[in-house]
Parts: C-alpha cells; structure tokens; sequence
C-alpha cells in the first residue's frame, strides 16, 4: 500500500490562509465577542480553504451559519459538535464524494471539534492565567487554525493498492536470469509511468496491465521444468538399447527392449518442445517489454507536449494497441500436458513447417 500526498502547493496554501486568518480574525474580534478564539478560528479555518480551493461564498457562509449559534445559545459540547458538523459541510465543498466524501466530512468535524477545545485550553490554562486576553484569544484561534489544517488531508492524502508490487512479491524463487531481468524492468516501467501519468489517464492502467501479464507469464515459465534425465544420458541409453534389440533373438525380450527405445524417444521429443516453448515465451515477453518501454516514452514525450503537439495522440494510440496486442499474445501462453502423455502416439503425417511451428507444445513438470 502506497500512501501519497498530492497538492502541496495548495495545502500550504490552506495552512497559511488558515493559520493566519484565525490569528487576525481573533484579534479583530477581541473587543466584541469573549468568543473571539472559536469565532475567529471558525472564520478563519473557513477563510484558509476558500484562499487554497475556491468556493470562497459557500465556505463563509457556512462558517457564518456555524458561529451563529455560540452568539445565541449557551455554549455546550453537543452545541460545539454541531457547530463543528456545519463547518466540517463548508470544507468538505468541492472535495471528494461518495464514502471519501463521507470521511472526509467526519474527520473535518472532528477536527474542529478538537480545535475548540485546544482554544479552550489555552483561555483556561493557568500557565496563560496572566497573559494580556487579547494575546489568549490570539493565540487560541490560531491555534483552531492550526489544527483546522488537518481536516484538509483527505483532499491530498491518497492511499493506493500496487498490484504491480503485490505480484511481483509473489514471484516463485529460482527463477531463470533472464526472466527475473525482463521482469525487474518491466517493474521499473511501471515505478517510473505511475508517476508521470495521472490516475485518469487510460495510458496508466495500460501499462499497469501489460506489466501484470509480464509478471504472470514469468511466474507460469517458472512452472515450466526439465526434469529426469538429461539429453546426454537419454541417448547413451537409447544406444544401449539400440545394441540389445540388434542382439535380442527372443520375439517379446525385442519387443520389450524396443518399446523402452520408443518411450525414451518421447521423453527426448518432449523435453525439445519444452525448451522451444520456453524459448517461445522468453521471446514474447522480450517483444512485450520492449513495446511497454516504447510507450513509457511516448508518453513521457506527450506529457511535455501535449497542447502542441496534437498528431502525438494518435502515435501513443498506436503504441497502446501495440502493448494490448503484446499482452494478448503473452496471455495464449498455455502450460499443459500434451495428449501424448496420457495416449500412445498416433503416426501423423508431415506438416508443413510453418503449420508444425504455429504453437509450442509446453509440458508441466
């Protein structure tokens, strides 16, 4: 799980606004109100998120609506709740929706919650006992300002799942050199596009898939494994055998003898389709991770230019059909046991090459 922070011009901007709003509207308001501190905090938390995000109307009129009450009612906690709960409504304006949107009101209203109370504290603390009351209601709603800050975070927090991560964890050990290579650059890929490209962009989900099905094929190719005997030692005993069918002069000791030649052939024909399907996958994934690197540039170079160059756009559609068409090819990858390994081997007549090379027999270990 990654946790991301976004926008950090405009939350200091919220924090600046906020801070310094609620130390000047608490000092304007220290000759009106003995509730300067929660007044000018209110307003001046309101004021800090119209100066960072807009909405400046909406804000102080929800922040108005909210110290209204402490003017007309006898302050109370549930009273400072609700007051909290209607200016948790003019931040949460323009943010997000849904069930963030939902948490975000929640934490908003806590906060200010607890930024009264921190002003509250400071006008009731004896170590403040002998400071000017100007100075405490000053100080009290900057405080409120300074907390008031943190109900700005779920605006530019942002918490995000790395499948990429996940399955590249999950890769088996032991896996071959040049697999674990193209794997680590294809992760590298990604690192370098998910910071580049927005969440939005539809290129970002594309290379996130093409590198997921780069991981996935590799993590199958592992499955993929020579086992028995070797090449070398297969054809010592099939010239043995050899040797033992020429000398046999009884009928079923040859016949045993020659079906034991025969399995051996399977096994040596066998183990040359595993390493040319291996060979195949290798090949793809190499073609695969080569397109998702020439469509990590791509767009890298639109993200530069994408108001003046508009024929850019096409070439990183192309390059996106290309990568889709690299996974796809990736994804026909199929580790199963051929039919020859649970029937006997019919004779099958000569197939053009071109025909017999169409797809890689790949046997699970």
């Amino acid at each position: 799980m990654d946790i991301r922070f976004g926008d950090h011009a405009s939350f200091h901007k919220a924090a600046l606004g906020m801070v310094g709003g609620s130390l000047l509207l608490g000092l304007a308001l220290h000759p009106v109100t003995p509730l300067a501190p929660f007044a000018g905090g209110i307003l001046g938390i309101a004021a800090g998120a119209a100066w960072a995000h807009g909405k400046a109307a909406w804000r102080m009129a929800a922040a108005g609506a909210a110290v209204i009450p402490l003017f007309v009612m006898t302050p109370s906690w549930p009273l400072l709740a609700g007051v909290s709960s209607v200016l948790a409504l003019g931040l949460s304006i323009g943010g997000p929706r849904g069930w963030k949107g939902a948490l975000g009101v929640g934490l908003a209203a806590v906060t200010a919650l607890v930024a009264m109370w921190c002003a509250l504290r400071i006008d009731g603390a004896d170590q403040t006992a002998t400071w000017p009351l100007w100075v405490k209601h000053m100080t009290g709603a900057a405080a409120m300002g300074m907390v008031g800050v943190l109900a700005m975070l779920p605006r530019h927090l942002r918490l995000a799942l790395d499948p990429v991560k996940t399955a590249m964890a999950n890769l088996p050990t032991g896996l071959d050199a040049e697999v674990k290579n193209l794997c680590d650059r294809s992760v590298a890929i990604w690192n370098s596009t998910k910071e580049r490209l927005a969440d939005s962009d539809p290129g970002k989900n594309l290379v996130r898939d093409g590198v997921l099905k780069t991981l996935e094929v590799a993590a199958k190719s592992a499955e993929v494994k020579l086992t028995g005997a070797n090449d070398a030692e297969l054809a010592t005993r099939m010239e043995e055998l050899d040797k033992r069918i020429a000398a046999a002069t009884d009928a079923e000791v040859k016949a045993q003898y020659t079906s034991a030649r025969a399995a051996l052939e399977d096994q040596r024909r066998y183990r040359a389709q595993i390493r040319q399907g291996r060979e195949r996958v290798v090949a793809r994934m190499h073609n695969h991770v080569a397109a998702l690197e020439k469509f990590q540039l791509a767009a890298t170079g639109l993200e530069a230019t994408r108001v003046a160059a508009s024929g850019a756009t096409k070439q990183l559609d192309d390059l996106s059909q290309e990568v889709a068409a690299s996974g796809e090819a990736l994804a026909e990858v199929e580790l199963g046991v051929p039919a020859a390994f649970t029937a006997p081997a019919a004779p099958a007549e000569a197939k053009p090459a071109a025909e017999t090379d169409a797809k890689p027999a790949i046997v699970e270990a």
